[in-house]
């Protein structure tokens, strides 16, 4: 019987069921993503690229277990809210304790198990197209990865059963410790607010100087070196803490005392969020900081997708050099987007390698005027023959396809003509974007090494090689940024969401007395829109200063941290949007009385 009973209400709370595990299976699918790439060693061994990054993923993960913690709690609430009135009524008909107890333990765990599952594979699969499509488009090659990583599994299990385990033993201490009256009541009641303004205000400047101090530290990276993280981590996250707790408040409360606030339904919708401001308080500290860590991850990956070309085309004028080019890469230059190429003759002896002189000087050899620092775009200057036979500083044996350094001299078309060596070409590829041209670019570059192959720790010509060697220190930096980014994005908004859903129980019994009291649908639906835009709003706004202060942190090694700064907001702002239009829609299902035909 009270199987069946327990079968029923779950399914008339199945919408409530469908927003937990939602929001569960999101945890464990990022938390699954991270792990992945954290615990894969034969993969961080493997790839050069990725040492650098490994480190990142690391912290992230932690990060995100102490996130995970938090919202597995709230989950917990959540299930507990939706649930208790049940269990009360079940113990009212005359079923044991014990056996509640028992029902809430296995439900718990059984919900929790089947979200993690339901998680890992859709992490498995996210990894998968993710890391797949990142490392496309980043053009990096990564040894030994695998989406399904039988280690990552194990700890994403560990980490989420464990943690459903800790929370229906909490929810079993809490029903134990609760009388059958007070379950059946609890939801019932409210969160009273009793607060002191001039506490408040105290509260408001200490948390504004905490942010300023974090500001200042990230701002004077440069002086503080290291230091500047842990400053800027602990200031701003409890700055940020006492900000919205004591900022909301004081808020709210001048507002409700205004005429617009005895206009329609907003004196209730603010005193919705006076309720629940102690929880909110915890939830958007974290969010703040997980929309920044997502904005400024992206910023950073999009800064260092920037400046890999950018150390690329400080190195050299030309992309590569073709040595005597065939039909098939001929074909493949043609089809290279924006591309320019000059071809010369030559003639290879042992100790020279020869160039006709009327060749240059129709179009002259072009060579690197570095900038002022390494984040400065070079220019180019035309070089005459005499300066590049003065100044050998180009290995010109790279160009003539012997793979060894030669120095270089110009001959009149009548000398060129009189040397016995066999005449040879070099065609020139300079393209404006190489990024786009990558694949192109590749295929060029490993046809040519097979026809010439280079020695061991020998590099090729041209701004391509330099390409790959920057790809190779920073491409798993600007992967990490991309990934990060994604990663906390989903994770900050289902955070957020999940919260403002779990709240759902008890609202429903509010709104529905205010439909029977007469209430138009269209007030309580502008009550709900507003109430949960101040909740998107408040977090959004001080993660984009967060990010502003926090991308000072990159100035030292990067050329503008701040590139593109305005489309990413941009772009942040309108998938926040979407989220934040998908929780006003699961909220309305959830709390909104269902119209009657």
């Amino acid at each position: 019987m009270l199987i069946k009973l327990t079968m029923a209400n779950i399914k008339s709370h199945i919408r409530d069921y469908i927003v937990l595990l939602t929001g569960l299976v999101m945890s464990a699918a990022i938390f699954y993503m991270f792990a992945n790439l954290a615990t894969n060693q034969t993969l961080i061994k493997a790839n050069i690229n990725f040492k650098f990054a490994s480190i990142t993923f690391v912290f992230g993960l932690i990060l995100l277990a102490i996130i995970t913690l938090v919202y597995v709690m709230y989950a917990n609430r959540f299930l507990l809210n939706m649930r208790q009135h049940d269990y009360g009524l079940f113990m009212m008909l005359g079923a044991k304790k014990s056996r509640v107890s028992r029902l809430l333990v296995v439900e718990t765990l059984l919900v929790g198990t089947i979200a993690t599952v339901i998680g890992i594979i859709l992490g498995i699969v996210v990894t998968g197209g993710l890391s797949g499509w990142l490392f496309n488009r980043l053009g990096l090659t990564m040894h030994h990865f695998n989406p399904f990583y039988p280690k990552a599994v194990v700890v994403t299990l560990i980490l989420f059963i464990g943690l459903f385990i800790v929370a229906a033993l909490m929810n079993l201490g809490q029903m134990i410790k609760t009388p059958v009256l007070k379950l059946l009541k609890q939801a019932d009641t409210v969160d009273r607010v009793n607060f002191k303004p001039v506490r408040l205000v105290l509260q408001t400047i200490l948390g504004i100087g905490l942010l300023a101090i974090g500001y200042w530290a990230m701002a004077n990276v440069a002086t503080l070196v290291l230091a500047s993280i842990p400053i800027a981590l602990v200031t701003i996250t409890i700055g940020s803490y006492l900000v919205f707790h004591a900022v909301m408040l004081l808020l709210l409360t001048l507002i409700k005392r205004t005429n617009w606030a005895i206009k329609g339904l907003n004196g209730f919708t603010l005193s919705q969020i006076m309720f629940r401001v102690h929880d909110y308080t915890k939830i958007l500290t974290v969010t703040s900081l997980l929309f920044a860590m997502a904005l400024g991850a992206i910023t950073v990956g999009t800064g260092f997708r920037r400046d890999i070309p950018l150390i690329a085309k400080n190195s050299s004028a030309y992309t590569m050099a073709i040595n005597n080019p065939d039909q098939n890469q001929k074909r493949q230059i043609k089809q290279l987007t924006d591309a320019q190429t000059v071809t010369y003759q030559q003639k290879v002896t042992k100790k020279y390698v020869y160039y006709l002189q009327s060749e240059f000087t129709k179009q002259p050899f072009k060579t690197v005027i570095p900038g002022k620092d390494p984040h400065t775009a070079a220019k180019y200057k035309d070089t005459t023959t005499k300066q590049l036979t003065n100044n050998q500083q180009y290995e010109f044996g790279f160009l003539a396809g012997t793979r060894t350094p030669l120095n270089a001299k110009f001959v009149s078309a009548s000398q060129f003509a009189q040397l016995k060596a066999k005449p040879q070409r070099v065609t020139m590829v300079t393209v404006k974007d190489i990024p786009t041209n990558y694949h192109k670019l590749v295929k060029l570059a490993d046809y040519q090494t097979k026809k010439y192959p280079l020695a061991t720790g020998e590099v090729g010509f041209g701004a391509f090689t330099t390409y790959q060697l920057a790809i190779g220190m920073f491409g798993g930096l600007e992967f990490v940024g991309y990934f990060l980014g994604i990663a906390f994005l989903a994770m900050l908004a289902s955070c957020l969401m999940f919260k403002i859903l779990s709240g759902a129980t008890q609202d429903q019994i509010r709104y529905q007395m205010l439909a029977k009291i007469g209430a138009r649908q269209k007030l309580l639906k502008q009550s709900i829109n507003r109430e949960i835009l101040v909740l998107f709003t408040l977090p959004a706004i001080l993660g984009v200063v967060d990010v502003l202060f926090g991308l000072q942190l990159f100035k030292v090694v990067m050329t503008d941290p701040y590139y593109q700064i305005g489309w990413i907001i941009l772009i942040f702002v309108l998938i926040y949007l979407v989220y934040y239009l998908l929780t006003v829609w699961l909220y309305r299902l959830l709390v909104l009385p269902s119209k009657k035909k």
